[in-house]
């Protein structure tokens, strides 16, 4: 009868010190066998773990980061729209301050057309508020001084287009006023009242007198204004032309109509200088003086006439002096 062949058994002594007892073991051969085989497998477990645990780690850390970029997303998005923000704010203040500088040349615009007014007519001429030019444009600069000051110490959008809204209503109101200022100028021009001649020295006055071609009492529905042949004659306010011509008692002599409904007559000129039609300005050249007609010497005949009336013309001239 074969004898079984004895497995090898292997023997594994411990000796840990000199005074503790050596430990024995024995171990098959098939567990010596398999001792590389679980070793291998317990450092490859040890690795697994390992990179288990680094990969935990790393989801930890892009999880980390996914909130760090959602944060800044958020933090970057606040800024973009602050910056959106203060760009919306600074075309508007852009705009306001586009319109102020409008407003401000209005107002440089309407301050050179006053300048202009007042250097033209000077500070006599009454305005319909019943104050002189001066008086206007020192009222219009001190608002506007005052007004300016206040809105400077507070320059917010608000506050520039409130300005600009001020400054608005102050040019319309400084055209308005300024507008009737220079539409009662223009009356006031329009009026026959500048002195027609060089001359001042007045020969007849207007009403009733002694004829000199039939020493009887007629009515003189003028003054004469003596002075040489030749002399310039102006025209006494803005006007039209409305006859221009000669006949056998008047002479040489021309009509200007007058927007105030008035006529200015120059009657015994030696030449006329206008046309039936013709615009004229006071203070215009309109022609000379002269001793044409049913004169007995060198003047000018002036008359005025409202509602196709003879009035006095020296009441309507600015200065009378008689020699």
């Amino acid at each position: 009868m074969a004898h079984r062949r004895r497995k090898a058994k292997w023997s594994l002594i411990l000796i840990r010190d000199a005074n503790r007892r050596v430990k024995q073991f024995r171990v098959s051969g098939r567990t010596i066998a398999l001792l590389p085989v679980a070793a291998a497998l317990t450092v490859a477990g040890a690795f697994a773990a390992r990179e288990l645990e680094a990969l935990q780690r790393l989801h930890e850390l892009e999880a980390l980061l996914d909130a760090a970029t959602a944060r800044s997303g958020a933090a970057l998005e606040a800024k973009n729209g602050e910056i959106r923000s203060l760009k919306q704010e600074l075309g508007q203040a852009n705009d306001q301050a586009e319109r102020l500088q409008q407003r401000m040349n209005e107002l440089a615009v309407l301050e050179a057309r006053l300048r202009q007014f007042i250097g033209q007519y000077g500070d006599g001429q009454t305005l319909p508020q019943g104050e002189s030019a001066s008086e206007v444009a020192a009222s219009y600069a001190a608002a506007a001084a005052d007004k300016l000051t206040a809105a400077s110490a507070r320059l917010t959008i608000d506050d520039i287009a409130e300005l600009s809204e001020m400054l608005g209503e102050l040019a319309d109101s400084m055209e308005a006023n300024l507008r009737k200022a220079e539409r009662r100028q223009s009356e006031l021009d329009a009026m026959p009242s500048a002195w027609p001649t060089v001359s001042r020295r007045l020969t007849s006055g207007f009403g009733y007198r002694s004829d000199p071609f039939t020493s009887k009492s007629a009515f003189h529905a003028g003054v004469d204004i003596s002075g040489d042949v030749g002399d310039p004659i102006y025209a006494a306010g803005d006007g039209t032309v409305k006859e221009a011509g000669f006949n056998r008692t008047r002479g040489n002599y021309i009509i200007i109509t007058h927007r105030t409904g008035l006529e200015s007559q120059y009657m015994h000129l030696s030449k006329i200088g206008v046309k039936t039609g013709q615009r004229v300005e006071r203070g215009d050249r309109i022609g000379e003086m002269g001793n044409s007609g049913r004169s007995t010497g060198p003047h000018l005949h002036f008359q005025i006439v409202a509602s196709e009336k003879p009035v006095n013309p020296l009441p309507y001239l600015r200065q009378v002096k008689e020699d």
